[in-house]
This record gives C-alpha cells, sequence and structure tokens, in this order.
C-alpha cells in the first residue's frame, strides 16, 4: 500500500509539472543564486510573472502585522515607494496589512516586487488582496515553492517566510507582535546571513513590541528610507530612476505638480471629461508615476 502511495503522488506530481510550465528547479541555470545559497533551498519554484526581477541583486524584504495600525501602514506604503523609486526590489508575502501597502508602494512607482506565496501559485490567497495579487502578477513576479492547487495551510507559511528573507539582501519589520510571523522571517534572515532593520513604536501597541524587541537585540533601527538606502550605496550614486528623468507628456500630470487633488479637482483643472480622464489615471499609474491615497491623487 505504501509504495502504491508514493507511485501515485509520485505521477500527481509529474502530471503538476507537465501542466504548469513556468517553474525553476535548484540545478537550473538561472534558479536565484539569492535561494541557492539558503539553509534549506526550495528544491523547485513555482512563478508567474517576469523571472528576471528574481535576478535583482537589490533587493529588500517589507514584512509586518496583517493587522497593522495607520502609522504602520503608511510607513510600509511610504518607504516601499521611495525605495523603489530609488532601485531597490520590494518583497513581501502579498498578506493583509504591511506586506499588502510594501507591494502598492512598489507598484505606484513602477519598480519592482516580488511576492511570495504560501499557497500553490494559482490560488488567489488572501481572496480580499485578489486586485493586488492580480497586478503584481502582470507588473511583478509571484513564487512559490508548493505545488499548484495547494491550499492555505498554516505549517507552510512558515517555510513561504524563509523564501521571502532568502530573496533579499535584508529584512524591514514595519510593525509585528512579539508572536508574530514576521519575527520567524527576522529570525530566518539572520540564520542566513541577512541583515534586519526595524521601525521603532509606541511602547504600549502590540504591534510594536516585536520590532522594539528586535531593536533591542540588534536590529538596525529605521526611522526615514534612507537609512536603509545606506545599505545599497552602488544604488544611492545611481540618484532617482530613469523613468523619472524623462520628460512626461502629459496635462494630468502636470496639473498634481502643484500638490495632492481629488478627482473632481482635476476634472476641472484639466478640462477632461471623466472617461478620459479616468483613462489617463490609470495609464500614469500604470506606469507609476502617479498613485491614489485617501480620495487624493499625487505624482509618485
Amino acid at each position: 500500500m505504501a509504495l502504491k502511495r508514493i507511485r501515485r503522488t509520485f505521477a500527481e506530481i509529474v502530471k503538476v509539472l507537465s501542466s504548469h510550465k513556468a517553474f525553476l528547479i535548484y540545478k537550473d541555470e538561472e534558479y536565484p543564486e539569492s535561494l541557492r545559497n539558503l539553509y534549506d533551498p526550495p528544491p523547485v519554484i513555482f512563478y508567474h510573472g517576469d523571472k528576471e526581477m528574481l535576478k535583482n541583486e537589490s533587493t529588500l524584504a517589507v514584512v509586518g502585522s496583517r493587522k497593522a495600525d495607520g502609522y504602520g501602514l503608511r510607513v510600509a506604503r511610504d518607504f516601499s515607494r521611495s525605495l523603489s523609486d530609488s532601485g531597490v526590489a520590494i518583497v513581501s508575502g502579498l498578506a493583509v496589512g504591511i506586506d499588502a501597502q510594501a507591494h502598492e508602494g512598489a507598484l505606484e512607482a513602477g519598480g519592482v516586487t516580488i511576492g511570495v506565496q504560501g499557497t500553490g501559485i494559482d490560488i488567489v490567497y488572501p481572496a480580499s488582496n485578489r486586485t493586488l495579487i492580480d497586478k503584481v502578477r502582470a507588473c511583478g513576479c509571484i513564487v512559490s515553492e508548493f505545488l499548484p492547487g495547494t491550499p492555505p495551510l498554516k505549517q507552510n507559511f512558515p517555510r513561504r517566510n524563509r523564501i521571502i528573507a532568502g530573496l533579499s539582501k535584508a529584512v524591514f519589520v514595519v510593525q509585528a507582535g512579539l508572536r508574530s510571523g514576521s519575527l520567524i522571517t527576522a529570525r530566518l534572515a539572520l540564520e542566513n546571513g541577512r541583515d534586519v532593520f526595524a521601525l521603532p513604536g509606541d511602547i504600549y501597541r502590540e504591534n510594536s513590541k516585536g520590532t522594539n524587541w528586535l531593536l533591542k537585540n540588534g536590529a538596525k533601527l529605521i526611522t526615514e528610507y534612507e537609512d536603509i538606502l545606506e545599505e545599497f550605496p552602488w544604488l544611492t550614486r545611481e540618484g532617482r530612476r530613469e523613468s523619472e528623468k524623462r520628460k512626461i507628456d502629459s496635462p494630468v500630470y502636470e496639473c498634481l505638480g502643484n500638490g495632492p487633488m481629488t478627482f473632481g479637482e482635476i476634472l476641472l483643472a484639466s478640462g477632461k471629461s471623466s472617461n478620459e480622464l479616468m483613462v489617463e489615471l490609470t495609464q500614469l499609474q500604470l506606469e507609476g508615476l502617479v498613485y491614489e491615497e485617501n480620495g487624493r491623487w499625487n505624482r509618485s
């Protein structure tokens, strides 16, 4: 019976691999070196999107609580946007809270973002992040070591966290409780020779107890995104992204040069129809040139 089960399992794996062509095995030349050097590298990784992003050498994991407060969410998004704009690739776990804001910030800057799933590559989890996951698939890269069809099992997420840490040069923990999975990611980062950064927080808030504990135990204190850029000196010499240097021929983009505006304010200033304005804002957002926050549009 045991042999039959093994044969059936092997046959199922072969069937899955043959139907999903987008995967890399450990022996492939294109397999990411950052993962190859892990203590426990995944033997196979499935991907959806641009696998060239997995070769990026300027990668930062931005992780934290699913129940983050406004302070943590804002830092995750703002810092990820600014870091991505400076050339840093943002890696996170596609969860709600800090993870989602980190990905959104990178997408707003038109930069590189990599999402690591704790499910099969074909599973949308959490369902509330479907729009974000679709955007990362289209503009970034999503990876998973689990066979397609694997549901969100609790025991798989710590393994997912080691890939988040493994793909990154350093891990930035924005907000986390003492029992947070983000502290597991931080520990795995240290075990594999990565640096750990943390954002200081209110000593009375549960979400800050984990990050403050990290700071007391040697994590680098981060109060502005430039603190992180110091760890990527080759990027600070490069300056701003080339996409920002080019001339942008857009009346809507010019309108936003005076500061954040609501949709209605842009409509009046630009003289466009509602449909035309929505199309142009969407295009500018996809290019990473503008973003929407609290009902107001801003330049990236």
